[in-house]
């Protein structure tokens, strides 16, 4: 398997995508969490090594966890997830 990080153009942290570079395999898309509070877009380009084909695709990362304890740390749950505060 192939890896190549992408950094992101607003934040923090990288896309990183995962391939085999065989056939019509899939990309695997992962990112670092988003410390931004609003969510977070950005398009990239896959092709082929001669070109021949291209696709480009746009990545959306929700607003990353807000709320904090009182050292600066984020809450994270049981099951893994972040817990948020969501103003109305």
């Amino acid at each position: 398997m192939a890896q190549v990080q992408i950094p992101w153009s607003t934040g923090t942290g990288n896309i990183t995508l995962t391939f085999t570079g065989q056939g019509n395999a899939t990309v695997i898309v992962t990112s670092d969490d988003n410390p931004l509070a609003v969510s977070r877009t950005q398009n990239i380009t896959v092709k082929t090594l001669d070109g021949s084909i291209s696709r480009t695709v746009t990545i959306t990362q929700e607003a990353g966890p807000n709320f904090k304890t009182s050292d600066g740390k984020r809450f994270k749950l049981s099951n893994g997830l972040y817990f948020n505060v969501k103003d109305e």
